[in-house]
This record gives structure tokens, sequence and C-alpha cells, in this order.
């Protein structure tokens, strides 16, 4: 376009100028600008020019080429060629400019032309809308979605996560987690949101829905079983929560269901280990009674029970006979079986309410709850009819004989030790006088 042509135009623009059109361009709180038909700025306001870093008179030496992104030229261009042609009479654009300072700014440019009096092309007028804050947010938020997507498909091996309207009637959003964990077409869940409670196991179902039932529905956190696809068992550790809008309305649901099942199992076997540790703890390794700390536990519980003003109880020291005899004529082996057949014998004899530990060696403690003196001595008259024997490989019969001494708790004994003491010295007293129990079908006798 020549010089003239320029000249020319921007007389008719300016002979169109009038107060109210002054102050209104001036004013407006976006960037405007008249531009020639060849780009050249004819006339720009002050929010332009703050938003490319140009004074008034620097700007309307350049041109739109020369401040718009390489990447987006073309394209206003051939906007601009169908503005010329009369195909639009506007149009609206997203593109960089490029700031005085190097800067790529984002703005939303609306272009429209203005004719002369035959129709031909006289201006374009330019509203440009600074818009960079608005695409960094919108680009943070799709890096942060974009984000978020690789977390949830991270997680979608074993948490299954859901979003739905507060009413449960439309699903929004699931991921790969229900189809990994359950096994199953997520499109069941687009149909009824809540069908997932149709897999629960039958002793969680009422549980899981008298949660989903409530209305309005509230924060939940809960955990249930569920039978996936191939009918094996899941355990689910499902939490909600409830999501709000500006208006403090509730607008969605958010469910995260974790597979916890590996955790579940791990949980029981510790459970289990922990169980049968406490129980080892507690017990004798050959015999499977009650070990010396145990029994000492025991019978601490009792004297304290008995202190209240309980029946009282008799504690029994029990010491096998010539078990030395037994070790040395029949080995190590035959003495352990000795002790083992002892236990069983003498513990079927027993009432669950009594207690019966080994508390070393040959020797072992019977507390019988709740029996005198007199019924202790009954108790012993009436096993004479038991078999305290075993059977060597040969088919020897090896007679388990034993001596036993028993004291009836009274207020004057303090302490378990105590107890244990003077049960241990009547059993001594009577074995020194021969008083044992032999096996089988015997009284008490004399000690061989």
């Amino acid at each position: 376009m020549s010089t003239i042509f320029i000249e020319a135009t921007e007389c008719n623009y300016l002979a169109g100028r009038c107060p109210m059109f002054e102050e209104t361009f001036y004013s407006c709180p976006v960037g405007l600008a008249h531009v020639s038909v060849d780009g050249s700025f004819i006339r720009v306001n002050k929010p332009l020019c703050d938003f490319l870093g140009y004074s008034n008179e620097e700007l309307t030496k350049l041109t739109f080429q020369e401040l718009t992104s390489p990447d987006y030229l073309d394209r206003d261009l051939g906007y601009l060629e169908s503005l010329l042609k009369g195909e639009v009479d506007n149009y609206t654009l997203e593109k960089r400019y490029l700031r005085r300072d190097g800067e790529q700014v984002w703005a939303q440019l609306t272009v429209s032309m203005v004719r002369d009096q035959r129709g031909n092309p006289d201006y374009f007028i330019s509203v440009v809308e600074d818009i960079d804050e608005k695409k960094r947010i919108q680009s943070e938020l799709f890096r942060v979605d974009a984000l978020f997507s690789k977390i949830v498909s991270a997680f979608s091996n074993r948490t299954f996560i859901w979003v739905a309207t507060p009413d449960l009637k439309k699903l929004q959003y699931v991921n790969d987690g229900y189809e990994k964990i359950f096994g199953r077409n997520e499109f069941e869940l687009y149909c009824n949101p809540i069908g997932f409670i149709d897999h629960v196991h039958e002793d969680d179902r009422a549980r899981v829905l008298k949660v989903f039932s409530q209305r309005p529905l509230q924060n939940w956190d809960i955990q249930y079983r569920i039978y996936d696809s191939k009918g094996e068992v899941k355990y689910l550790h499902d939490r909600g929560s409830l999501i709000y809008d500006d208006s403090e309305m509730h607008s969605l649901i958010l469910g995260t269901a974790d597979d916890v099942t590996r955790e579940k199992s791990q949980q029981q076997a510790l459970m289990s280990a922990v169980t049968k540790l406490e129980h080892l703890s507690k017990t004798d390794a050959l015999t499977g009674l009650a070990n010396r700390r145990e029994i000492f536990s025991q019978l601490s519980d009792e004297i304290a029970r008995m202190g209240r003003g309980q029946k009282a109880s008799t504690l029994v020291y029990v010491d096998l006979n010539k078990f030395k005899e037994i070790n040395d004529k029949y080995g190590h082996k035959i003495g352990d079986k000795a002790l083992v057949e002892f236990s069983q014998r003498m513990g079927a004899l027993l009432r669950e309410s009594d207690r019966f530990g080994r508390i070393g060696g040959d020797e072992f403690v019977i507390l019988l709850y709740g029996t005198d003196e007199s019924e202790t001595a009954a108790f012993f008259d009436r096993i004479q009819d038991s078999k305290f024997e075993l059977h060597t490989e040969g088919n020897n019969a090896v007679a388990i004989n034993f001596s036993a001494g028993w004291v009836q708790w009274n207020e004057g004994i303090e302490s378990v030790q105590e107890w244990l003491d003077r049960a241990d010295e009547v059993m001594y007293e009577k074995k020194q006088r021969g008083q044992v129990l032999a096996a089988p079908n015997s009284k008490w006798d004399k000690a061989m």
C-alpha cells in the first residue's frame, strides 16, 4: 500500500472522530487499536501500550505483524484476508504477542472492519484483551490434570476411584481400578453407580448398603469384602467424602476403595504368629502345659481372687520318682515320653477350671480350683485306678511313680512363691516317709 493511501485513510479516520468516541476509546479498560489495512497501528490506547510494554509513540511506528508470535501470524493473516474479502464481519483469535522485553504474552484478539463510503476497506478496529494469567492458570490446571491422571492411573492396580452426583444416580468418573479389582466392566457402574454392592460379600452387604442408603449421604470409612469376577474374596477399605461448590452446595461425591487383601492376609498371618508366639511364651515346649512363668501368673491371679473373699483353692506340688533311673535305663527319649505321658494322663483327670503346669525337670504344679485339702486327698484316692505308665519299643511297661504334697491357701500366705514352697515342703516330707503314688493301680505305698 502506498504512503498516499495511508495518509488518505488516516485523514478519513481523523475526520470521523468525536469527543464521545475519544472518551470511550481512551477510557476502555482493555486494549484498543485502530489498525490500517497494511497492519500498522494508527491509534492505540494506554491499556494496549501497557500490555505490550511500548509507549504510544513507539507502538504507532510498528505493525501488528511485527508484534505477533510467528506461530500465530499465518492464522491471523488468514482471518484478515477473509475479513477483507467480506467473507466474515469479524473474527476472534487467541494468540501470543511479543512484548517489548521479548516475553510472549497471551491475548484474545477481536477484529472488525470499518469501510469508507464507497464500501472499500478503511481500517480495522482491534480489541486486545489480556488473558495471559488465564492461559497460565489453564496451563497449570492442564499440567495438574495430567499429573492427577497419571497418579490415578498408577493407583488403578489397587485403588478404585469414582465420582458421582449427590443422589448417586449418575456416575461422572471411574478409573481402571474397578475393572482391575472387581474384574468387571465399568459400564455397569455407569448404569448403576452403586452396582458394586451386588458383589459385596453377603455377610457385609447389609452394612455397606446402610451406608450408601443414607440421604443425605455422609462421609464414610468402612472395610468390607467383595467377590471378584473369579469368585475370589478380596478385602476393600472404602472411604468417601462430599465435594462442595463455591456456594457451599453439595455438588459431587468422591469415593476411593483400596484393595487391602494383601495387607489383610499379612495382618492375619502376623496375628496368627503373635498368637503362636504368645502361646509358646506361656507353654512348656515338651508337654504343652503352662510353663513356670505362666503358672506363676495364673497362681498370682488366683491369690488375688481368693483375697477378695472367694472360696479357697489348693495347690499341689508333684515330683516324679526315680525319673533319673528311667533316663539312665531307657534313655532321654523315653524319659521325655514319660513326662508327656504323665502330663496327658493327669491333665485328663483335671477339671477345666483347674490349672496344671510344669515348673522344671520332673516337677509339676496343679491348682485344684475351689478345692480344700480334704477334697484334694479324696481326688488323689480316686486316681488310684488310673494308669500312669508307658510302653517302650519292646512293649515293656514303665511305671511312672510320683509324690504329691498339697496346701490349701489361707490369708497367711502372701505370695505365689511362699505357697509353692509350702506345698513343696509337704511333698518332700511325704516322699521322705515313702508315701509314693505308684502305678498302675496302687495306693499310697512305701517307696521302693
